[in-house]
């Protein structure tokens, strides 16, 4: 078997392995557990791991030492295990491999921050990471495999880490980057690129966090930077939608058969899967690329020309929040004495008079009316500059739209805040907006401060949402709150509007907020979202945005629904024009929650071109819209990359 270094040098595809983590917990290791102690506890599990890879045809085995720093033991006690742990996962993976299959040795981030952003110095960040590097390099491995960093500067200085143990050990620096292709701490992809490559990193890559085709536009940037870079790309399987309770990732293994195509089209000569991928995705992977490689036998991989060339409830706008928290379960907080609208007052204080729906706001008005209302989503920026969101707000108004949805964190995504976003809007266009709020952030004192000071500056529209769990997130190493979720949050704010607090504390005047929540018509489990819609309409919703909707038949079963039930509510539908067939194909594929019936991707599939792909989208929304207007009180557009034009044709606007 040639070495590691010459198949770099000789551009040749190589295929990786998929998740550990993933498959270590499907075969019965505990999320709260450490799974590297699986190395020692339950060795021919981890084995059973690496040999469904290898027989799946993966040409490298990644060890399952991820997290076997010396700080992330610590967090199981096992900080003096370090080498053994270290050393037997390279074992393990050797034993499966033999000669016939290279073996990378996976290190993670070390879990604190370093200077100046966090306490960790750089020295002993160093010892830390040569303390696992030496554990592995002497268990066998091929070569060092840095995995999942979103700070450049710790990933530069574990580079040097391995430099500095062994210099003629390949080291393989994998990032991981947020949606629009950055890494989560700061940098651009090209100047981290720059840092890795100064430190001496032999391949720079891409691993965990997003699904393919995030990860296809990234691997583009990277290519053109330094096209001299081997890159490495290793996505999620999607992001992950709960099913039954359970996180699924729901990228097929197709899906991802396809995208290995163009990652290697695109130059990139190292693929493999990142969380949520199986045997089963590893498998579909290297026929693609067996299929390359037999397209390019006559050519130099390493030149440009080759053969192949030619080869959460989640909140509206199919970005927002889930329902679930990625540290456990979450529970709808009910104080003692409460019924379905929160707490009780405190004895012998009567609830005040509340403000009419009606008054709460205009739009409440419209929907109290029996109008017809329209909503645009317009996400806030990520640094500090408003002036485009605002100039959107503006055409939005002249068009006719009644208000603007503010996403809060979509995705777990760092933005700018929410309420600042809301009032510049208002103050500046004179339009209203829909707050969207999520519990992830805030504890009980910070929501109800916020909620009270929403209501004080004038701002009167709120969409209740439980939030992202963190670590889907730019910064996965965050404490989500979740003192309660949307149903929680609900409660609160029926309460706030009666005159009190959650806790039964009056408050003096009531406040006036018409506050709605999510909802998904097409989600797998129907009866457990109908249940959870159900409390919520229950803690006192006024409203409710769905899911961007795709299917008439989804929306018609669900509308039926609430209909039998007597789940009486104003229903706002989200619409969502697709703009190309890659975004159907992602939306499908990659976005929790979201159902596209196959048929609308036959028919973005037909379009020759990307101004007749967006036509065609506008058109199957427009077709949904016109076919179900007379069922619905409202819709909220989504504005696919920020086409706020394609969005408003679908209204005829």
């Amino acid at each position: 078997m040639k070495s590691i270094l010459q198949v770099i040098k000789e551009g040749r595809p190589v295929l990786f392995d998929g998740a550990m983590g993933t498959e270590l917990y499907k075969r019965g290791v505990f999320i709260n557990r450490c799974f590297e102690e699986a190395n020692l506890a339950a060795p021919e599990l981890v084995l059973s791991v690496h040999r469904d890879y290898r027989d799946a045809g993966a040409e490298v085995l990644t060890t399952n030492s991820w997290g076997a720093g010396r700080y992330k033991l610590a967090r199981h006690n096992l900080q003096d295990h370090v080498q053994e742990i270290n050393k037997q996962a390279a074992s393990l993976a050797r034993q499966v491999a033999q000669d016939s299959l290279y073996v990378a040795g996976s290190v993670g981030p070390l879990g604190p921050r370093l200077e100046p952003v966090g306490a960790l110095s750089e020295h002993d960040a160093l010892d830390a990471f040569r303390e696992q590097m030496e554990a592995l390099i002497g268990g066998g491995v091929d070569f060092i495999l840095l995995e999942t960093f979103g700070d450049a500067a710790e990933a530069a200085q574990a580079v040097r880490a391995a430099r500095s143990i062994a210099t003629s050990v390949p080291v393989f620096a994998s990032m991981t980057i947020d949606m629009s292709g950055n890494p989560l701490f700061g940098l651009t992809l090209e100047e981290a690129m720059d840092r890795l490559i100064e430190a001496g990193a032999d391949v720079i890559g891409l691993n965990c966090s997003v699904g393919p085709q995030p990860m296809l536009r990234a691997a583009k940037r990277m290519h053109s930077h330094r096209s001299d870079i081997p890159l490495l790309i290793e996505p999620n399987a999607g992001m992950p939608r709960q099913i039954e309770g359970r996180m699924m990732y729901m990228s097929t293994p197709e899906y991802f058969a396809t995208y290995t195509k163009y990652y290697l089209q695109e130059g990139v000569r190292f693929v493999g899967g990142c969380c949520g991928t199986t045997p089963d995705h590893i498998r579909s992977m290297a026929r693609t690329v067996r299929q390359y490689r037999a397209m390019c036998k006559d050519h130099d991989f390493a030149g440009e020309e080759c053969a192949g060339k030619g080869l959460g409830d989640r909140g509206p706008g199919g970005r927002g929040p889930s329902e679930i928290s990625g540290a456990g379960k979450i529970v709808s907080f009910v104080p003692i004495g409460s019924k379905s609208g929160g707490a009780k007052p405190e004895a012998g204080k009567a609830e005040v008079e509340r403000i009419p729906f009606a008054e709460k706001s205009q739009l409440a008005a419209k929907l109290a009316r029996g109008q017809m209302v329209y909503s645009l989503e317009l996400v806030p920026p990520s640094g500090t500059t408003l002036d485009t969101i605002i100039d959107k707000a503006r055409i939005a108004k002249q068009a006719g739209i009644d208000a603007i949805n503010i996403p809060d964190g979509p995705r777990a995504t760092s933005r700018v805040s929410t309420l600042v976003t809301a009032i510049m809007i208002e103050q500046q266009v004179g339009l209203e907006t829909i707050l969207h709020y999520t519990c992830r952030d805030r504890n009980l004192i910070s929501m109800q401060a916020d909620l009270l000071g929403a209501h004080a500056i004038g701002l009167r529209n709120i969409l209740c949402i439980t939030g992202d769990p963190p670590k889907l997130g730019d910064y996965p190493d965050a404490t989500g709150v979740f003192d309660i979720d949307s149903i929680g949050l609900t409660r609160m704010i029926y309460r706030l509007n009666g005159g009190f607090d959650i806790s039964g504390k009056p408050i003096g005047k009531p406040t006036g907020l018409s506050h709605g929540v999510g909802v998904n018509p097409g989600r797998a489990n129907f009866e457990t979202e109908m249940e959870r819609f159900r409390k919520k309409i229950d803690a006192g919703a006024e409203w409710a945005i769905t899911q961007p909707v795709f299917d008439r038949a989804v929306m018609e079963e669900f509308l039926d629904y609430i209909e039998r039930n007597g789940l009486h509510i104003s229903i706002i539908m989200g619409i969502w024009p697709l703009s190309s067939l890659k975004n159907a194909l992602f939306m499908k594929n990659e976005v929790p929650g979201i159902e596209i019936p196959d048929e609308v991707i036959q028919r973005m599939e037909h379009c020759a071109s990307a101004e007749s792909a967006r036509e065609e989208g506008v058109a199957i929304a427009r077709e949904l819209y016109e076919s179900l207007k007379g069922s619905i009180q409202g819709v909220q557009l989504s504005a696919p990359f920020g086409r706020i034009d394609l969005a408003l044709r679908v209204i005829g606007k």
